[in-house]
């Protein structure tokens, strides 16, 4: 084995550690704000994870608080491979790419639902809040289209 062929495993093992710490802290952090809200839509509120109620159409609310039930079920999968992917387990790639792709269709859609619903004058939260959960779907768009690049290279290197 050569010196360069050991310097570039190292950096892959450091690049997998580095962003399965992210996949772990990030979108776990999520994951936890849709388990308050599921459990506690209000306390959710108060803590500023779901719209303030005096700023947020019921409409928005209610459609916020079911999303929050099915996000359990589809936003774990990314968490669960940045731990597959500290223990450099090799099921790690494949939870890796269906977890992503799950983050950027949320992403997507979460934006689109709440422009859908601004353009028909719901109300959808204060101004400072829009801004907070936009920055939000981007940053999960971004890191899911990371985290797929990233997936894809084991995947292909099996095939």
């Amino acid at each position: 084995m050569t010196t360069n062929t050991l310097l570039n495993e190292r950096l892959g093992d450091t690049v997998q550690l580095f962003l399965g710490w992210v996949l772990i802290i990030f979108p776990g952090i999520l994951f936890v704000g849709q388990l308050i809200s599921s459990v506690n839509f209000s306390l959710a509120q108060k803590l500023g994870l779901q719209e303030d109620p005096d700023e947020a159409d019921p409409l928005l609310q209610r459609a916020e608080k079911y999303t929050a039930y099915w996000d359990l079920i589809t936003l774990g999968w990314l968490p669960l491979s940045g731990v597959l992917m500290v223990i450099s387990s090799s099921a790690w790639p494949l939870v890796a790419l269906f977890g992503a792709a799950i983050y950027l269709d949320t992403a997507g859609r979460e934006a689109a639902k709440i422009l859908s619903f601004k353009h028909e004058g719901v109300r959808i939260g204060s101004a400072r809040q829009q801004r907070f959960f936009f920055t939000t779907y981007v940053v999960m768009a971004l890191l899911a289209i990371v985290v797929i690049a990233y997936a894809l290279g084991p995947i292909c290197n099996d095939l």
